[in-house]
């Protein structure tokens, strides 16, 4: 039989470690969770103030540098307003130029609004410069229409093309311009519905309101009357017309026979006249014709259905 010293017995009995209960194990866990989450809470109890303090100013310089937008874009508009320009062309520029220099300065302070707010709550704005710089190329390809639509609100406004307050037809949509910013064109159509239109789709421009308008009327006459006769007598019309008719400076011009359509001779009647009163103009010219061939008994042609 062999006998094991005391010292090593007792260095045996040192080593090994008293295994803990389950139950001890699963209390100890837990009251390391509860006090971890007892210090986050403490902390955020801590720091309340200063996010609030931090909510607070932030809310503030969101309302003020809202209104403070607002304000100076009223300024910016008033100061190119055109009042007091005699050139009406020149006066529209004006306000043009007041839109865009409004639209450019509200994304501006947009911008400088959305900085200073992150920097309140402890945002790194530099590192934010640095990732758009870093992925600006990525990010380019996701924007190339809104680049494309500054691009072509600037080009809009160097050229001069268009101008506010213009009587227009952009891509098939007819209206006055209302607005005109860095990224759109506002159009008002004759329903009074507004129309806006990205200025990178604009493709061709119908402008109504650049130097002088021309009032065009066709009226159709009957092949049975004698052409002559019918011809003189809207010329006479037309120079009583050139008398009476607001808006218009000299006689209109009859251009006689323009073409043979199916059941009429077609005459055409012309006249410049001041821009945006064509529609007025030409209302009044159909009036005084019709009521004119009425008076010496002309039908005009017209379609009448056949008889059953």
């Amino acid at each position: 039989m062999q006998y094991t010293p005391i010292g090593m017995l007792a260095a045996r009995t040192k080593a090994t470690p008293t295994p803990v209960p389950v139950g001890n194990q699963m209390v100890n866990e837990v009251r390391d969770v509860v006090g971890g989450a007892k210090g986050v809470i403490s902390n955020a109890i801590d720091d309340m103030p200063v996010f609030l303090t931090h909510l607070l100013i932030a809310l503030a310089v969101i309302v003020a540098g809202l209104i403070l937008t607002k304000v100076i874009r009223t300024i910016i508009k008033g100061i190119f307003s055109g009042r007091g320009q005699r050139d009406p062309v020149k006066a529209r520029k004006a306000r043009t130029t007041g839109f865009l220099a409004s639209s450019i300065f509200s994304y501006v302070m947009y911008f400088i609004i959305i900085g200073v707010v992150l920097y309140l709550f402890g945002v790194d704005v530099r590192s934010i410069f640095t990732a758009v710089g870093v992925v600006g190329i990525a990010i380019s390809f996701g924007a190339q229409t809104l680049v494309k639509d500054i691009i072509s609100g600037l080009f809009l406004w160097g050229e001069g093309n268009l101008t506010v307050g213009d009587v227009v037809t952009i891509n098939n949509v007819s209206g006055t311009v209302e607005a005109i910013t860095i990224r759109t064109t506002s159009l008002r159509n004759w329903n009074g519905n507004l129309v806006v239109i990205p200025n990178g789709d604009i493709r061709t421009i119908t402008n109504l309101t650049r130097g002088f308008k021309r009032a065009v009327v066709n009226i159709p006459c009957p092949y049975e009357e004698n052409h002559e006769w019918m011809v003189s007598l809207i010329r006479e019309e037309m120079e009583i017309a050139g008398e009476e008719i607001e808006g218009i400076e000299e006689t209109p011009q009859v251009m006689s026979i323009i073409s043979f359509e199916s059941n009429s001779v077609m005459v055409q009647i012309a006249v410049a006249c001041p821009v945006g009163e064509h529609w007025r103009i030409e209302r009044d010219i159909r009036s005084r014709v019709k009521a004119r061939f009425d008076r010496e008994g002309i039908i005009m042609p017209h379609y009448t259905a056949p008889k059953a």
